[in-house]
C-alpha cells in the first residue's frame, strides 16, 4: 500500500547517499521515527537539501510505502532551525544528546504525539532559555523515560509502592529503581542515592526552579541516568555527545 503523507518532523540524523542524494532519519508527529531518502538534496540548486539539517523542525511530504524501510521525501517546508543551538557549543552538546536518545530509544513508526511535542519544546528551550543546558537535558530524560515506560519513581518505593520515608537516604538498584529500606533487605545489591542529588532530581522532575551549586551535580545525575538506561536497554551504548564535547 502506498500513500502520500504530510507530517511535522525533527531531523535526527542525515548522511550523504550516492552522488546527489541524502538519507535522513526523522522523528515525526504522526508516524514516529521514519527514515527517508531525499533525491537530489546534495545539489546546490536543490530547494530541499539545505533544509535537511540536524535539529530542523520541518513540514514533510513523504511518499510512503509500507513494504519498504526507506521512504521518499517529496517536499519540505522549514518551520524552525533553532539557530542558537547551532552557534553555542554547550547548547549543541546537550541538544545533540536529545537527538541521540530519540534515535536510540524509539522504535520505527511508534507514534507518540506527546513525546514529539516534548522534543519540539525542549529544542525551543535550548534555543531561547538561559537555563543551564545540562539541567534541561536532565528534565528531558526524566520525561522521556516516563513516556517510553522506564519511569524512575521518586516519591514511592518502586517495589512495594509505599511512600518513601522522609529524612532517610534513599536506596536504589538499577533493576528496580528507588526502593525503601524494607525492600532493600530482599535485594542482593543496593546503593545509597546521595540525598542532595535525589532532591535535585525531584525538583527537576517537577520543573521547579532549582539552584545548582556545582555543575558536577548535574553531571552526576546524567551519569546515573545514563547507567540506568544502559541497564534497561540492552543495545544502548551511552550518550556519546556529552562525552565528546
Amino acid at each position: 500500500m502506498s500513500e502520500i503523507i504530510k507530517t511535522e518532523a525533527i531531523v535526527l540524523s542525515k548522511m550523504d547517499y550516492r552522488e546527489s542524494s541524502k538519507i535522513a532519519t526523522f522523528y515525526t508527529k504522526d508516524h514516529g521515527k521514519l527514515s527517508a531518502i531525499i533525491k537530489g538534496a546534495r545539489s546546490k540548486k536543490s530547494p530541499v537539501g539545505v533544509k535537511i539539517d540536524l535539529f530542523n523542525y520541518l513540514q514533510l511530504v513523504v511518499y510512503k510505502r509500507n513494504n519498504r524501510d526507506l521512504q521518499l521525501v517529496t517536499q519540505v517546508e522549514l518551520t524552525s532551525y533553532f539557530p542558537e543551538i547551532k552557534t553555542d557549543l554547550q547548547k549543541l552538546k546537550y541538544a545533540t544528546a536529545v537527538l541521540e536518545l530519540i534515535q536510540a530509544l524509539t522504535v520505527e513508526e511508534d507514534v507518540n504525539p506527546r513525546l514529539f511535542k516534548g522534543v519540539v519544546r525542549i529544542l525551543e528551550l535550548f534555543n531561547t532559555s538561559d537555563e543551564e543546558p545540562g539541567v534541561l537535558l536532565v528534565k528531558f530524560i526524566l520525561f522521556l523515560l516516563k513516556e517510553i515506560g522506564y519511569e524512575i519513581r521518586l516519591d514511592h518505593c518502586s517495589v512495594c509502592n509505599n511512600p518513601l520515608p522522609t529524612g532517610r537516604l534513599p536506596l536504589y538498584t538499577f533493576d528496580r529503581g528507588i526502593i525503601c529500606d524494607d525492600c532493600s533487605k530482599n535485594s542482593l545489591q543496593s546503593s545509597i542515592f546521595p540525598k542532595e542529588l535525589f532532591n535535585l532530581m525531584i525538583g527537576l522532575r517537577n520543573n521547579k526552579n532549582v539552584t545548582i551549586q556545582d555543575k558536577r551535580e548535574v553531571d552526576n545525575i546524567l551519569f546515573f541516568l545514563e547507567q540506568y538506561i544502559k541497564y534497561h536497554v540492552a543495545d544502548f551504548k551511552g550518550i556519546r555527545s556529552i562525552h565528546l564535547y
